[in-house]
């Protein structure tokens, strides 16, 4: 499975100690949402206010009399009946599972008579009998009751290797809905472990660079930035060793932290799959196939984690430790090994200079798609905090905008918004409804909102926070909460005003907040 091209996919649910949506995410093209349980009364510390979202309008400040006037220049989703954050979440949960939960009983009981059918008239091996399993383990799955489906599930698998053979492709479905389970009870090693089995079935089925192991390596490389990025509950210990191969009551003072070697694992895997991918990519169907597009995106997103959440990254490897888990892993992928102190910020840009490279040499892509690359590289050098290249860069998209007679929404969105833009973007930083997954209409009950004027430097970077005013409601914890998000977490685009960057942007917003 590919991805639609000219934008990066985004994790679902994550947080980052930078403030972006990074860590224990879910990715929604491959694995299940872990049902939400209600809520309690709103309280003040990180677990209650975990689904803290903050809505952002532009506001207008004005003193009269000595009091300040704010006038809103913008508006939220409203509706006579609208949500809390979390509300929200938990109806959408419950909702989902609601008509499957009514007729479980009926269908369970229907599901198991046809499995004593089936093993009266074929025996205990009868091969259908995998099937109806495999529906009954689903059922289970829908309300939650994981362990029960595992047993189905391992019946099912049981059976259908035992007609079709160990390696039978047929397993597939069986083997997904079990690593669903697993993901569900938080069981990461286990669900680990089910992934690559399934990924070498692939690859012993196709070859492991065929045009036919394509979809099988986009799905193991995103199981891998997951598992890398995953808060799921597992013994690191175990879940390394059934990884590495190795006892870690004998090794484990060469490598201090176990889960974070697993982890790391995980992303050095997803790189070095999306490096193939780009090699069967290039030479089976040239530098004009699309999906060249998708692949590097996700190069850049596994860079971007490299960069930002390994503690030892870059210059600060020890290579020991890094020798040590190339030599004993069992999870990389056969190709030669990507040295990580080049992973991060060079390896991000080159994936970037690449796709740019792409769009400009391919006939029929539009001057939007390039100038809209040309943004992102820029976004890069910026975070990454190599400024006078990434100002250049801006000026040069800018320039090839207005030479390309670009749409006027387009101008506005990318150069100059109301609010600044967030960078980088193929990230949702924390406290954003993408970053809990609500969605931009879904109208909200707001608890209370807080005035802050923002002056940004000519790099993007808040120079200067100041909390304007704030409704009653609104407690330390919250108005901490944003403060931090804004003058140490979070990046903006700088704009452009009469065809130039802005030496200095100051603006001022009301965030409603909900949780």
């Amino acid at each position: 499975m590919m991805f639609s091209s000219g934008q990066f996919l985004k994790p679902a649910r994550c947080e980052s100690t930078s403030g972006s949506t990074l860590r224990g995410c879910l990715f929604v093209l491959f694995f299940p949402t872990l049902l939400l349980t209600p809520v309690a009364a709103p309280a003040q510390n990180s677990q209650e206010l975990r689904n803290l979202v903050f809505d952002p309008v532009l506001i207008e400040t004005t003193i009269q009399d000595e009091e300040l006037i704010v006038t809103e220049l913008g508006s939220l989703p409203s509706s006579d009946h609208p949500t809390s954050a979390s509300e929200y979440l938990v109806t959408e949960a419950i909702k989902n599972q609601e008509e499957v939960i009514g007729n479980i009983d009926t269908s369970v009981e229907e599901y198991e008579a046809r499995i004593r059918d089936l093993e009266l008239a074929g025996g205990a091996y009868e091969q259908a009998l995998s099937q109806e399993m495999l529906a009954i383990a689903s059922l289970y799955q829908s309300t939650g009751e994981h362990e029960t489906a595992l047993e189905y599930l391992d019946q099912a698998l049981h059976i259908n290797r035992v007609n079709l053979g160990l390696f039978n492709l047929e397993q597939e479905e069986i083997i997904n809905e079990q690593i669903k389970s697993y993901v569900s009870l938080g069981d990461l090693a286990a669900a680990d472990a089910q992934q690559e089995y399934l990924f070498f079935l692939k690859r012993r089925a196709y070859g492991g660079d065929s045009v036919e192991m394509l979809p099988a390596l986009a799905q193991y490389a995103e199981w891998n930035i997951f598992a890398f990025d995953s808060s799921l509950a597992m013994d690191p210990e175990l879940a390394f060793a059934a990884e590495s191969g190795f006892n870690p009551s004998e090794s484990t003072r060469d490598i201090p932290d176990l889960a974070d070697d697993f982890k790391t694992i995980r992303l050095i895997n997803a790189h070095s799959i999306y490096r193939t991918m780009l090699q069967i990519l290039l030479n089976n169907f040239g530098m004009s196939d699309p999906r060249l597009l998708e692949v590097e995106e996700r190069l850049v997103l596994t860079n971007y984690f490299f960069a930002t959440n390994l503690t030892f990254n870059n210059s600060a490897l020890d290579t020991n430790t890094y020798s040590t888990i190339a030599k004993t892993s069992q999870g990389f992928y056969d190709m030669p090994r990507v040295s990580t102190n080049s992973m991060g910020y060079r390896l991000g840009r080159d994936a970037l200079e690449r796709r740019l490279e792409y769009l400009s040499s391919t006939q029929g892509v539009s001057a939007e798609e390039v100038v809209r690359a040309m943004v992102d590289l820029a976004d890069w050098l910026m975070v990454f905090k190599k400024r006078s290249s990434a100002l250049d860069t801006y000026e040069q998209a800018y320039a090839q905008a207005i030479a390309n007679n670009i749409d006027q929404d387009v101008l506005e969105e990318l150069f100059y918004p109301a609010l600044p833009q967030t960078v980088p973007t193929f990230i949702d930083y924390r406290h954003t409804r993408a970053a809990v997954g609500i969605p931009e209409e879904q109208p909200l009950d707001y608890q209370g909102w807080i005035d802050v004027s923002l002056r940004l430097n000519r790099f993007g970077n808040p120079a200067d926070v100041e909390i304007l005013d704030k409704s009653p409601e609104t407690s330390d914890p919250i108005e901490s909460q944003l403060y931090r998000l804004l003058r140490n977490s979070t990046s903006f685009r700088p704009r452009f005003k009469n065809d130039a960057l802005l030496e200095e942007d100051t603006f001022a917003v009301r965030y409603y907040f909900t949780y």
